[in-house]
């Protein structure tokens, strides 16, 4: 009995056992029913959301070329480091073994493991050191990203241009910050999964470079030019004592800037280790008095409304000039008669405060605003660009138009300086400076480009030229700028030395000026333009003798870069003629019809001597026979039948230079406002036939 008793028990809990067993095999087959059919979807779901994830991957920044194709801003991929907290298994382990991966601060990387509560960068643009050290850790919850961080390949090579890149990508300052919109396109994402350890995994090795990237954008600078000019600005502020100096390139018949330099300058790679005044693009944004390069300007006006000729001659005081009880104007030599030619040649203040009284504050203020003084020259990229100082005539004292002929009493800046110069060696017309050509997209397709424009035509070629050969005078033996000459390529330019503004706008200090160069070269042909300014030299401070040798060094060798010939500076200059001008080359053509331009004559004796042309009384008004207008070629009016002609850009003109400008076009002209003209209908280049409306409003220009 006992026996069976033991059997019946044994057999009972067997069969309990083999009831639990076919239970828990029952709920197995229900849950693996469940979890492989009836919430298939849900746990799917669920299970990517722990191990896969949405990887921003952003847009890789599109580069930037200068004109021959050398790389000046690209981007390169680099690795961040992120931590995981909820991820991480001991979080006092992972502070110190990422400290002693990275290069980082103690105090830094515990306060920001400290506040760390989720997932967050903790260091991005890691080294290759860093980020090889990082992945050999291994630890769970700490990962790699990659993403692209702004390189400048040339360092400090034309930095104040191109500006420079936050870490987020976005551009802070200069063309990167211009043209941030082109650069940068909308940013994409990818699904990747994670690891045990919280590293990316990619499901294709080359899944990371298949980010979107943003147009390239093609300068006109050139880097080569570039850099002889930033060496040779940079060595001069140094052996001069200067605070500091710009110098600038541009070819004068496209306005195209082949280089700016800056000095002291900056390496964008690391642009937070820099002053923020280092950074400021001067070029653009600090206006300073011109000094005696600003003679020229005063000389072509007066010549242009034939108040004086080359050969005027004027009484230039011994070098002392008395203008009024408290006004004296001072020349560096003891001149008496010089001719208008030799006031360039010998730089006489006294001179030219004399043609600019000639001239009154009208018509010097009016002729200034062609050159495109007291305005911004256009210039699209980058923002920050000043218009400088030119006070309206009507705000003038007595003084004020001497004192502006020799170049004081207003400011400009470098690039408004070197195109006003430009014109004059582009047979008086003015360009608008040209920095971005085109701009391309990822494909290698151009989709903006942008060509030279002209702006206005600031005086006739005929008084371009005179003024252009009274700077050759200048630059030849006794002349302020001889230094400036270069062998090979014959020189025509003009010396600056100007003293500074004392602090407060009142008065001029003592012991601080502003010492400068400015000219083309070969004088015959001029292919480049270049400007030289020393702020502060010490203690040698005249232009001539700081600033021109620099401008001898950059033309020197920028010249043979371009291919130009060279020739004997002693032969006659042999510039093409204004009738047969080779339709080839970018220039000028003419139109048969004369015309009559009114001149009215100062009353009184404010000259030393006749105007030896024309003579006659001082005061009332003379008429004089004059060829038609100049056209810039490309914009040539309609002059045979009906057939189509491309508008010109009235742009800063006058009622009558607009009506004088348009009469050979036979086009009915319907304007609104006064002043200058400000906007066009047609836009200047569009096809235009005889009897159709163009319609000018007058005004201020926005820009």
């Amino acid at each position: 009995m006992q026996l069976q008793g033991l059997q019946e028990r044994a057999r009972n809990s067997l069969y309990f056992i083999l009831g639990c067993f076919v239970f828990c095999f029952f709920c197995v087959i229900v849950q693996a029913v469940r979890l492989q059919i009836v919430h298939v979807d849900e746990l799917a779901r669920l299970g990517s959301q722990s191990t896969v994830r949405r990887y921003s991957l952003g847009s890789i920044r599109g580069d930037i070329f200068d004109r021959n194709g050398t790389k000046l801003a690209t981007s390169v991929a680099v690795d961040s480091v992120f931590v995981d907290r909820r991820s991480l298994a001991d979080v006092g382990d992972a502070f110190v073994r990422l400290w002693t991966a990275l290069d980082m601060d103690y105090e830094d990387v515990a306060s920001w493991m400290e506040n760390l509560r989720q997932s967050a960068d903790l260091k991005r643009h890691l080294s290759p050191a860093e980020a090889e050290a990082v992945r050999a850790l291994g630890i769970k919850g700490v990962g790699l990203r990659k993403e692209y961080r702004r390189d400048y390949p040339n360092g400090s090579l034309a930095a104040h241009f191109l500006g420079f890149v936050a870490k987020d990508g976005y551009g802070l300052e200069g063309l990167e910050l211009a043209l941030n919109d082109m650069l940068t396109t909308a940013p994409d994402s990818v699904r990747v999964r994670r690891d045990g350890h919280g590293q990316i995994i990619m499901d294709r090795p080359e899944q990371i470079l298949d980010q979107p990237q943003g147009a390239s954008v093609v300068l006109t600078l050139d880097s080569r030019i570039q850099n002889i000019a930033e060496k040779a600005i940079s060595r001069a502020v140094v052996e001069r004592g200067a605070k500091s100096g710009m110098a600038m390139v541009v070819r004068p018949r496209t306005g195209e800037i082949l280089a700016s330099a800056v000095y002291p300058t900056f390496d964008p790679n690391r642009y937070s280790e820099s002053e923020m005044a280092d950074r400021r693009n001067k070029v653009l944004t600090d206006p300073l008095e011109p000094g005696s390069t600003f003679k020229v300007f005063t000389v072509a006006a007066a010549l242009e409304d034939r108040l004086v000729t080359p050969d005027s001659v004027f009484f230039c005081e011994n070098g002392v000039y008395q203008i009024d009880a408290s006004n004296v104007i001072r020349d560096t030599g003891s001149y008496g008669d010089l001719t208008v030619s030799q006031i360039v040649q010998k730089s006489s203040n006294i001179g030219a405060s004399k043609i600019g009284e000639r001239l009154a504050a009208q018509r010097l203020h009016g002729y200034l605003a062609k050159f495109g003084f007291g305005q911004k020259t256009g210039l699209s990229f980058p923002a920050g660009e000043s218009a400088g100082r030119l006070r309206p005539p009507n705000k003038w004292v007595v003084v004020d138009a001497a004192n502006i002929a020799f170049g004081q009493g207003l400011s400009v800046t470098a690039l408004q300086l070197i195109m006003a110069v430009s014109s004059l060696s582009n047979d008086g017309i003015l360009m608008r400076p040209h920095l971005v050509s085109r701009i391309v997209d990822a494909r290698g397709e151009v989709i903006d480009s942008r060509p030279p424009q002209i702006v206005r035509r600031a005086v006739s070629p005929l008084v371009a030229r005179q003024v252009m050969a009274m700077m050759r005078m200048a630059v030849e033996k006794g002349g302020t700028g001889y230094r400036a000459e270069v062998p090979g390529y014959p020189v025509s330019g003009k010396t600056g030395t100007a003293q500074k503004v004392s602090d407060g706008d009142k008065g001029y200090s003592s012991g601080k000026y502003v010492a400068s160069f400015v000219g083309v070269a070969p004088y015959d042909n001029p292919e480049l333009c270049v400007l030289v300014i020393l702020d502060e030299p010490w203690p040698a401070y005249y232009g001539g003798e700081v600033a021109a040798p620099v401008f001898r060094e950059i033309m020197g060798q920028a010249l043979p870069l371009l291919d130009v010939p060279a020739h004997d500076n002693d032969a006659p200059p042999a510039w093409p003629s204004l009738d047969d001008q080779d339709p080839s080359i970018p220039g000028l053509l003419t139109a048969a019809r004369p015309y009559q331009l009114r001149v009215a004559l100062p009353k009184g004796d404010q000259g030393d001597g006749p105007i030896p042309s024309y003579g006659g009384p001082a005061g009332g008004e003379l008429v004089f026979d004059r060829p038609e207008p100049l056209v810039a070629q490309g914009v040539a009016p309609v002059d045979q039948g009906d057939g189509p002609g491309l508008m010109p850009d009235l742009a800063g003109l006058s009622k009558r230079e607009v009506f004088e400008l348009l009469a050979p076009y036979g086009l009915q002209v319907e304007y609104h406002g006064s002043g200058l003209a400000a906007e066009q209908e047609p836009l200047m280049g569009s096809n235009v036939a005889r009897g159709q409306t163009a319609r000018v409003r007058f005004g201020t220009r926005g820009r």
